[in-house]
């Protein structure tokens, strides 16, 4: 079905554009199928033919998923409280509730 959808683009943009490459954009779990398919066919579906990229929506969410992991084991908490300004337990629901925050904001 990927490989078919991969097709579809690339004959539409031949048709209205010669020449230039086609870019698509997948969810994480699509573009990994995408990638598999460019690695087992690079001749008909190579960067040259055709770009899949993560949506702008995925990428956000992985960099602020990344962001969260490094702040959980950063010790930001400990030092939170050791400056006596909130407690362990109110750092680290903060730093929960703020990246819920940003990725709910990036939803919408």
């Amino acid at each position: 079905m990927i490989r078919h959808s991969m097709d579809v683009v690339k004959n539409a943009v031949e048709h209205m554009n010669l020449g230039q490459t086609s870019v698509i954009t997948f969810d994480q779990s699509l573009f990994a199928l995408a990638k598999q398919i460019q690695w087992k066919w690079p001749d008909s579906y190579c960067e040259d033919h055709i770009v899949v990229m993560f949506g702008g929506l995925h990428i956000e969410m992985a960099a602020l998923k990344t962001l969260g992991d490094w702040l959980k084991g950063s010790g930001w908490v400990q030092a939170l409280v050791q400056a006596e300004i909130a407690t362990a337990g109110t750092a680290d629901s903060s730093c929960e509730h703020l990246m819920s925050c940003a990725l709910e904001e990036h939803i919408k």
